[in-house]
């Protein structure tokens, strides 16, 4: 069994959220609600949850003042939000999951099985980095959350070179040669980094083009590195224009 609360200012939003965990997440046992974080605060505290469905946007406070109020906390959260760019980025950097509104229910049994394979994963670590992520007043100041062996760490963007798909992992291959292996697919990392000046240059290859120095003469990305990348036929004019651009 998982115990649960949710917190959310729409009554319907609960009920829904409540039904469809019902329908495909029978192991998921919902201990309460609250519709804002004086009394999520409250709430917590009395059931101690294992997991927490987290509004972001609520009227006196959204989910992550919630979280800033508490500073640690001992449970999962899952974040439920309407479509918020500057929410979901952070959430996202933070290596922290999310649902949109309104919750479908694939996308949340596959919420509650991350949960399940996670679950002795949510480090302080993992929380102070996101706290200092939604501290800051532009994503474009977030920092990646990166579990590497038994270490947490929050990595600027900025110090990345390139990023290359190792099946459903991704390895960041950093600018002063460090190289870590993530759990999440090189399609998630191309929607973080593009806004942020990444470029897709192959199916395997993401790279910064803060990094790039050109291309040479058999049509390869050539980082300041040293580092050459193969650039695919189908995206080898576009990834011209974009890095003479």
């Amino acid at each position: 069994m998982i115990t649960a609360v949710q917190v959310d200012d729409e009554a319907s939003a609960r009920e829904f959220l409540r039904a469809r965990l019902g329908e495909v997440a029978p192991e998921v046992t919902v201990l309460g609600e609250a519709n804002n974080i004086d009394d999520a605060a409250r709430l917590i505290a009395e059931k101690k949850p294992q997991l927490v469905f987290l509004d972001v946007e609520m009227p006196g406070g959204n989910g992550f003042e919630l979280l800033k109020r508490l500073g640690r906390w001992d449970f999962d959260v899952i974040f439920t939000t309407g479509y918020s760019k500057y929410a979901i980025q952070a959430i996202r950097f933070s290596a922290l999951d999310y649902l949109l509104k309104p919750v479908q229910t694939d996308e949340l049994r596959a919420a509650i099985d991350r949960h399940k394979e996670r679950r002795e994963a949510m480090t302080v670590d993992v929380q102070q980095h996101f706290l200092s992520n939604i501290a800051q007043p532009s994503e474009t100041q977030f920092k990646l959350t990166i579990t590497h062996g038994d270490r947490t760490h929050a990595i600027a963007p900025a110090d990345i070179a390139w990023c290359q798909a190792d099946d459903n992992y991704t390895a960041l291959h950093l600018i002063d040669d460090r190289r870590f292996i993530s759990a999440r697919t090189l399609k998630d990392y191309d929607e973080m980094l593009t806004p942020l000046g990444f470029l897709r240059v192959h199916r395997s290859s993401l790279v910064n083009r803060k990094h790039v120095d050109g291309i040479d003469g058999e049509g390869r990305v050539r980082l300041r590195n040293g580092t050459r990348l193969e650039v695919s036929r189908r995206r080898l004019e576009e990834v011209t224009r974009e890095l003479r651009g």
